[in-house]
């Protein structure tokens, strides 16, 4: 999750409003799909190999397990695909950034196999990608190698097929990460994507863009200021990521009357030190 000093999170507001909202939806869209692989992981770590007096549900094979791995994996899917439609978004100079490109080639698998669920009814309706061993989600798979003694490959299919195994995973190949779970994967109709690679691929942008873009909003700060003959200052703006609750009471003589209230900022106003020089901003 990127942190509140992050340009993403922690942005001037002298910039445009629709420049914020852009930033501050890159910061979602990276950060929804770093929860949606770590809750990936998590179901996985549950799962064990049903031996040694374990029963199935014991061993963590049980459907909420099953169920969450396929709807995190298509969610992680579908957040790395925002992230690539708003980083294109971006006013860049020409060239473009060097880690742009990268980044897009790195995380194509994620927008070409988004769209077999985004065409799943049109697909169902018109009978397409419609054969045994085909699951209606696709099918989820990894590898378990926190055995010192080799490793175990899952793989979870979804929805009614006879014939499920055509969507498993169980190459016979070195596994890099021992002492881990590696190598997921999520197969749909003719696409299989590697969510290691592209979870690195996206780690590696941020941090190189988070650079590029806060050098980039000061340097046009200093310039606009320049330009305009006024002092380089960061007018007042507001919070950002609030969570707020508040106390209900209902009156004797009917209705509610507020209580206690509570709220936690994340990130505070006036953060954001417009006073950096752009080579200090890494």
């Amino acid at each position: 999750m990127l942190p509140p000093t992050s340009i993403f999170r922690r942005m001037p507001s002298a910039i445009a409003l629709a420049q914020r909202r852009l930033l501050g939806a890159l910061a979602y869209a990276n950060d929804s799909a770093e929860l949606s692989f770590a809750r990936l992981k998590e179901a996985a770590r549950a799962h064990h190999l049903p031996t040694d007096g374990l029963g199935y549900e014991e061993a963590g094979w049980v459907p909420a397990n099953r169920l969450s791995m396929i709807t995190d994996a298509w969610a992680c899917i579908d957040h790395l695909n925002r992230a690539r439609k708003l980083v294109q978004r971006f006013p860049c100079d020409d060239p473009c950034p060097p880690e742009v490109g990268p980044f897009l080639d790195m995380t194509k698998p994620a927008a070409s196999i988004r769209n077999r669920l985004q065409h799943l009814d049109d697909d169902i309706y018109k009978g397409a990608n419609c054969v045994e061993g085909n699951p209606v989600l696709g099918a989820v798979s990894w590898a378990d190698a926190r055995a010192s003694d080799g490793h175990v490959r899952y793989s979870i299919s979804s929805g009614p097929s006879i014939d499920g195994g055509n969507m498993v995973s169980t190459q016979i190949t070195d596994v890099d990460g021992a002492g881990d779970l590696v190598d997921f994967r999520l197969m749909a109709a003719d696409q299989t994507v590697h969510f290691d690679e592209m979870m690195r691929a996206l780690a590696a942008f941020m941090g190189m863009f988070e650079v590029t873009v806060r050098r980039a909003v000061i340097s046009r700060l200093r310039a606009a200021a320049v330009e305009k003959g006024v002092p380089l200052e960061e007018p007042p703006h507001g919070i950002a990521d609030m969570t707020i609750a508040m106390k209900m009471r209902r009156k004797p003589e009917g209705g509610w009357e507020c209580g206690d209230g509570f709220a936690v900022v994340e990130v505070p106003p006036g953060t954001f030190n417009i006073g950096e020089k752009p080579s200090d901003a890494a």
